[in-house]
Formats: structure tokens, sequence, C-alpha cells
């Protein structure tokens, strides 16, 4: 991951100068690694039924916030029952009364945890179906074959029948029927994970660890204190790629969401403890045009062995390390070190006033012979 930031960021290469005389840029590259903790105990189930015309209606218990979560799900449950995922629907609306269990919606587990719950759902759905076919056409189950909405012998796929003949059960021509509605259901608990033992400490408290780096380039104004992101380069390890759309979207927003809180966000409070900045109007957060024109998403696969095909979550993980990447940078550029959030122009240009004073002396200088 490293390697892959640092050649996207070019570095090595002394950064292009800015026509201002007062301005710096310099690059800066941080490392990460997280493993999403939870009880060993962690677990999530799913279920899945079908409708007469084939089509799927999946449950799980995470909850889409935006991160993308049941658009991958679907994925995974119409590849295993081989169907187009544009007839898996997965219920949007959660309720601890009718949907099946999952831990919780955190941690970047649901993908990982409520995918391989999905799996197994899927696998428990097909199983049922052949076994089904398997009545129906006459062949054993194990020379029937699921795919593109039908069922057909390996090797002779002109025999075949379509799904939406088998999901509620078989009627022959005769109307006697066997099977009935078909209901898959599947769950996973995590696995290799342990307690903290309190007297050392140590323990598996986490179901995978996720490794990246991300590395950006700034623009610093030594007069003002104002840093600029002029680019974010991010690379992560993330097992296995289900939908490389929302992949890239978790790291563009992730990424710009750190940016912010490393430049602008700050609570302020009186000497009563009073909050001042309670609102978006006086509490900054970064807006679009803060973004920087580039933000380049480096994936790299090397699959987790429990995971849903090698997958592993990432939600989270796209902030970690631009803070730190991005201090590195300022001290590349101006050589003043950084070490509180958030860097606002005006703890940058005290820290520089602290650290390099003469920065600042030299800068006003050089802007004394600029035309204005």
């Amino acid at each position: 991951c490293v390697k892959a930031v640092a050649q996207a960021l070019d570095w090595g290469e002394v950064p292009s100068k800015p026509k201002e005389p007062w301005k710096f840029r310099g690059k800066g590259i941080a490392c990460l690694m997280k493993g999403p903790a939870q009880p060993p105990n962690s677990a999530s189930s799913a279920i899945i039924r079908f409708n007469e015309d084939g089509s799927v209606e999946l449950q799980v218990g995470t909850s889409e916030m935006g991160q993308g979560t049941i658009t991958g799900l679907a994925q995974i449950a119409a590849e295993e029952l081989g169907i187009p995922v544009e007839k898996v629907k997965v219920r949007p609306m959660k309720s601890t009364d009718s949907d099946p269990y999952t831990w919780q919606t955190v941690g970047s587990r649901s993908l990982f945890m409520d995918g391989r719950a999905v799996i197994e759902a899927a696998r428990d759905a097909k199983r049922q179906v052949l076994e089904l076919a398997s009545q129906v056409l006459r062949v054993p189950a194990e020379n029937l074959e699921l795919a593109e909405d039908r069922v057909f012998v390996k090797g002779e796929p002109w025999k075949e029948i379509s799904l939406s003949q088998l999901v509620m059960g078989y009627m022959h021509p005769n109307g006697e029927s066997v099977g009935g509605p078909i209901v898959g259901r599947g769950r996973y608990i995590a696995t290799g994970m342990t307690n903290l033992d309190p007297e050392s400490g140590q323990g598996n408290p986490t179901i995978f660890e996720t490794f990246g780096a991300q590395g950006v380039e700034v623009e610093v104004d030594v007069l003002t204190g104002e840093v600029k992101v002029l680019r974010i380069i991010a690379a992560f390890d993330i097992g296995r790629i289900i939908n490389p759309m929302l992949l890239k979207g978790q790291i563009y927003g992730g990424s710009v969401m750190a940016m912010s809180i490393a430049l602008y966000e700050q609570m302020t409070f009186n000497e009563e403890g009073r909050l001042l900045n309670p609102n978006l109007t006086d509490y900054k957060v970064a807006r679009a045009n803060d973004a920087p024109s580039k933000i380049v998403p480096i994936l790299i696969e090397n699959p987790q062995k429990d995971g849903p095909y090698g997958a592993r979550g990432i939600g989270e993980l796209t902030m970690l390390a631009v803070p730190a990447a991005i201090g590195n940078a300022i001290y590349n550029a101006i050589g003043v070190e950084i070490k509180d959030l958030p860097m606002t122009p005006e703890n940058v240009w005290r820290q520089i006033m602290k650290q390099r004073p003469e920065l600042i002396e030299i800068a006003v200088k050089q802007l004394g012979g600029v035309k204005q």
C-alpha cells in the first residue's frame, strides 16, 4: 500500500512551486491498520424468501445508512442463486420484531458478517430448489445446476425447468403438487475471537485486520496559516472487491470527511462548558469546493480466508490516515510540526511563529516586492 501511494504521489519528486512566494507545497504519507472489535459471540443472520416470479426478498438485520451494504448483500445473494441482481430486493425497513438478528451495524462489519450469513441463506435456498427440481426432472440433485433463472441438467442444458415453477412448489400437469414455498435461512458467528485477558490485556477481539496507506499533497500559506489539500491518494488491501463503484465512493467520502476533521472541525466551549458552535452555521465542515480536485483510490486484493468471497470491511478505515498524512505534508512543506487537531489557519500560523518565524519574515519582505 505504501509503495502504491508513493508511486501515485510522485514521491521523491519536488512539488511544483506556487506562483506566490509565501506559499509552499509538500507531500506526506501515513499508514493505517484497523481491526473492528466486537464480542467473540457476535453473530449475523439472514432470511431469503421467493416471490412467485422467482424474484427474491432478502432480510438482514444490518441497517443501510448510505454505505451501500444492501447493494453488496443483494449482489452476493444473486451470485449464489444464479439470478440477476435486479431480482433481489433487500427489505429496507428494520424491525426487531420480524427481521433476523445481527449484533450491530458498526465497526465496518456488516458486509463481512451479514455477507457470510447471506451466503449461507442462499445456499440453503439453493439446496431446496435443487432437491425439488431433482424430483421433477428425475435426476440426482448433484447433477443439476441453478443459473440464469433456471435449473438444468449438467451437460444437457435443454433438460430444464424455470426457477419460478419451483419456488412456491411444483404442480404437475395433472394438478398433483410437490414441495412448497422455499425459504432459505443462514447464520454466521465470528470465529477465532477471544475475550481480552483481564491480567495481561491480551486477546483477539477483532474479526479481521485491514491495512492501508494514504498520502496527500498540500499547499501552505505561511502568511495566513491556511492549508489547502491539492490531492489525496488512498490505497487499501480490501481482500476482495464486491462492488468497485461503492468501494471507491466510500474512499472518496471518507477521505474528504477525514480532511474536514483535520482542517476545520472544532467544538468551542465557554468557561461554563456551554458549546458555542452547536449548529452548521458556526461549526465549520469541509464543503464541496474544499475537496481536492484529485482523489485517487487504489484497490489491492489479498483475499480474507473467512470473508464473503474473500472481502473485508472498509467503512471507517477510509478516514484513519488522512490527518496524519496532512501533518506530515505540512512538515515536508515548511518544516513545522503540527501535533494537534484541527490544523486551522490560526493554529498553523501560531506554530509557524513558534517554530519557524523566519518564514513569515521572509514572506512579508517578498510580499512587499510583489505588485498588487
